[in-house]
């Protein structure tokens, strides 16, 4: 199992997993580093954070070195990465994330499993067909859903950070609670029409938070919650 140290992290992941993108990626220490550097300059120690999509753990380790490790919940719908993920907190002494296998659905989403698509490379798999044609999934299984509003109810993040290669149409059809301050989320427009990213940016504006340029990269956009400066 190949290992990688990325900004003082040790990321291992086995080879069947990955593919030469990821590899130089990891090789040449980009992996994640635009979400990794709005983390950096926006996540404070007194924050409760939520991350939908977790990846390889590399993420919840930027976060969970910041804050409280038990109030960072890290959710990935790959059943294949779970245990990765795990093992990478283990080996970077971060073993109180709490790390759940699930897809994030929508509060109007009408079962209790939802079919998810596994590509030969971690970082594509998705919820999303598209990914799956496109990368000729390796196999769907059905992950347990989770709603979004459960999870905002349950765990009261102040912070949510989401890369869920096009899971996130459908997540921002009501408004968002006071209580989350800040979200980073990794935009797929490729994944689906402008309108999704409107629907995104608007229903943002309406809960409260604003384009923060600071953290925001390309695909990586930071939103802010306005504060009452009177």
């Amino acid at each position: 199992m190949p290992n990688y140290l990325i900004d003082g992290f040790i990321l291992r992941i086995p080879d069947h997993l990955m593919n030469d993108n990821i590899r130089r990626s990891m090789q040449g220490g980009r992996y994640e580093g635009h979400e990794a550097n709005a983390v950096k300059k926006h996540i404070k120690e007194q924050d409760r954070v939520l991350e939908l999509g977790a990846g390889t753990g590399y993420v919840a380790m930027q976060i969970a070195c910041r804050i409280d490790a038990g109030n960072l919940l890290a959710i990935e719908a790959n059943p294949k990465m779970i245990p990765v993920i795990e093992k990478n907190l283990t080996a970077n002494a971060l073993e109180d994330v709490a790390v759940v296998n699930a897809a994030v659905v929508p509060d109007d989403f009408p079962e209790d499993h939802i079919t998810f698509h596994m590509t030969a490379a971690f970082w594509a798999s998705s919820l999303n067909p598209t990914i799956a044609k496109k990368w000729k999934s390796t196999k769907s299984v059905k992950v347990p859903a989770i709603k979004i509003g459960t999870l905002f109810q349950e765990h009261r993040p102040t912070v949510v950070i989401m890369d869920i290669e096009g899971g996130e149409e459908g997540l921002f059809d009501t408004l968002w609670p006071e209580h989350i301050r800040l979200l980073v989320i990794e935009l797929h427009p490729n994944l689906y029409p402008e309108r999704v990213i409107k629907q995104i940016f608007d229903q943002m504006s309406a809960s409260g938070l604003v384009y923060c340029p600071t953290g925001s990269r390309g695909q990586v956009v930071v939103f802010k919650r306005i504060m009452d400066e009177t």
